[in-house]
């Protein structure tokens, strides 16, 4: 099916509202309605400004993840429940359902968004004391027979 440019707009930024909202690209295109996914993914090719648009929708649905995992961390409904004698139980199953929804919005915001959310690959070093030990080190690629990198070239700009 051919899109005018204003269709195209319009379903793309219905997209991306979706998107913030928490659906996931495969789910939203695989509506009636939505164009196939190789048409999606074109559009994204040809176009570094929905290239942006896309990438912020992700960055926004990150950041709601991230509000629900509090908003699911500090709920307690449902966490108590009476039983038939009417003494309080701990809902456990509840509790346990809520934190592998934490979790798996953890991990997912790990995946989406490393620098963010993702665990420090930072090595800290530190004495018996818990004193940070500073270490200067000098890397010489010629003793390792790598090339140095240069983040100037056109080749590590892809």
């Amino acid at each position: 099916m051919a899109y005018s440019s204003e269709e195209i707009e319009t379903i793309f930024n219905t997209i991306c509202d979706r998107i913030i909202e928490g659906e996931s690209t495969r789910t939203i295109l695989m509506e009636e309605n939505m164009p196939s996914s190789r048409t999606f993914w074109k559009w994204l090719d040809e176009s570094e400004e929905k290239v942006k648009q896309y990438a912020r929708a992700k960055e926004l649905y990150s950041e709601s993840t991230f509000e629900d995992i509090i908003l699911i961390s500090d709920g307690t409904d449902d966490d108590l429940l009476i039983d038939e004698n009417g003494l309080t139980q701990v809902n456990h199953n509840v509790i346990q359902r809520d934190r592998l929804r934490v979790d798996s919005r953890k991990w997912a915001l790990s995946k989406l968004n490393p620098k963010k959310y993702g665990d420090s690959q930072l090595l800290k070093l530190g004495d018996q004391d818990g004193n940070e030990l500073k270490i200067n080190a000098i890397f010489q690629t010629d003793l390792l027979n790598v090339p140095a990198h240069d983040s100037t070239t056109e080749d590590s700009k892809s």
